[in-house]
């Protein structure tokens, strides 16, 4: 294991910043470890991971409360981020932190273009079970202190990352192939991302099937279970399932006693409060009659045909 600093104070990772600029620093491979509605809500960054080719950082961004460090680590410096497959933590980037990260080198774009199957761990012919790795994917990452193995595994993905870079790389120029890179590569830095996870109530099963009161009211409960897991901290999957959503919708049970009596039938965690859920749900009615009044006057009157 190549050594490696776990930085947790704005101290270190200032110094860091210094520490790479003097240096002279060309490129840094980069990593992210995060949470995406798996044991909290929403989408945050927990962990950093850096390698610039000798050296490790592991740096917990739960603790950098200072953004213009992160940024100036980021986003203001002008070593080159090599990422594999970077658009998921360019997400979480711009919707958490309000960062943008360049310049950029994305790998997994140039894996793509000589049509190189797997992922990073398949490419770079890495060791280890596939259920180990399942096991730290599904860690939570936001929880403190974090395990040595899990540190351990967060900066093995930056480690081998720059050479897989030389390597694709060199065969993309080869196979002239640079300037479709570079296209995508640029595409891939520049994109405007954002996270509207009130926007996903079409992802409720047969939903496009359903019409009048039971479509709109599929889109109330969406709301509801969205305001609800945020008010709580509870990833939404947990406070109803899209096939729970579904069900509510079918029983067409519209108060907050008969929803939540059925999501906690079966439950001993995470379980519904009546009360709570009663309050977002009525948030949620407004929201969408508020949704459905615009669209009715952004589309206006139907047009006569003519005579």
């Amino acid at each position: 294991m190549i050594p490696y600093d776990f930085l947790q104070s704005e101290d270190e990772l200032e110094r860091l910043v210094v520490h790479l600029a003097r240096g002279g620093s060309q490129r840094l491979a980069v990593d992210v470890e995060g949470e995406n509605n798996l044991h909290s809500y929403g989408i945050h960054v927990a962990l950093i991971q850096l390698f610039d080719g000798s050296q490790g950082w592991v740096v917990d961004a739960r603790a950098i409360r200072n953004r213009s460090l992160l940024k100036a680590l980021l986003e203001e410096s002008t070593w080159l981020k090599v990422w594999f497959d970077a658009a998921n933590d360019l997400l979480s980037f711009q919707h958490a932190l309000d960062i943008r990260p360049g310049p950029l080198l994305d790998v997994a774009i140039a894996a793509r273009l000589l049509q190189k199957p797997g992922g990073l761990h398949a490419l770079t012919r890495q060791g280890g079970s596939a259920s180990a790795k399942d096991r730290f994917q599904k860690s939570n990452w936001l929880r403190r202190p974090l395990s040595r193995a899990m540190l351990d595994y967060a900066i093995s993905d930056v480690l081998q990352l720059l050479d897989l870079a030389d390597e694709l790389m060199a065969e993309v120029a080869a196979r002239g192939l640079m300037a479709e890179f570079q296209a995508r590569n640029l595409e891939q830095q520049t994109a405007e991302r954002s996270w509207d996870p009130l926007a996903n109530f079409t992802r409720i099963p047969g939903y496009n099937a359903l019409r009048g009161p039971p479509r709109r009211f599929a889109k109330v409960l969406w709301y509801a279970r969205e305001y609800y897991g945020r008010q709580h901290d509870i990833p939404p999957g947990n406070v109803a399932s899209r096939q729970e959503l579904r069900a509510l919708v079918d029983r067409g049970a519209h108060d907050a006693s008969g929803i939540s009596k059925f999501l906690n039938e079966n439950r001993k965690k995470n379980r519904v409060d009546p009360m709570d859920f009663a309050l977002d749900l009525e948030a949620a009615e407004k929201a969408v009659d508020a949704e459905d009044g615009e669209a009715r006057i952004e589309r206006g009157p139907r047009s006569q045909g003519r005579r």
